[in-house]
């Protein structure tokens, strides 16, 4: 796999959501935290945090970040993409449809990742361990080595 230094870094929902929920969350990311990168939202991250965001803080949070962190997508063939990947998948694990739902989001997630040249911080590095066969992009897991 041949991937250049990621540009920004930007963190998967359930690392986002743990910065939210837990004060003590924030010292275990504090590398991430620390400016040696540009700092990113991902679009499909900041939907599904919308999507979750379950008190007035949250939503509030989530409305200040949307306007003052850059926001990160990708091209439209990303879609086309992602429905590929989700064919080749299929055909050599079986997943019901909830697990499907996910992964199609988490496969558009390392899309954006690959586009943006951008580092993706997640706790989800099994599924994203399955992505990376088809998708050359660059995570690292948000609980360490």
């Amino acid at each position: 796999m041949n991937i250049k230094k990621p540009e920004s870094v930007f963190f998967d929902s359930n690392v986002y959501l743990n910065l939210l929920r837990s004060p003590d969350y924030e010292r275990k990311i504090e590398c991430f935290l620390q400016g040696a990168y540009l700092y990113t939202l991902s679009k499909i991250v900041l939907m599904e945090l919308r999507a979750g965001a379950k008190t007035k803080f949250e939503e509030s949070t989530l409305k200040q970040h949307q306007k003052t962190i850059p926001l990160i997508g990708f091209s439209d063939d990303n879609f086309i993409i992602a429905g590929q990947i989700m064919q080749k998948m299929s055909k050599t694990q079986a997943n019901e449809p909830r697990t499907r739902r996910r992964l199609t989001w988490d496969i558009l997630i390392a899309l954006s990742a690959q586009e943006n040249n951008a580092l993706l911080v997640t706790e989800n590095e099994t599924d994203f361990k399955k992505i990376q066969k088809y998708v050359e992009f660059e995570f690292v897991s948000a609980s360490g080595p």
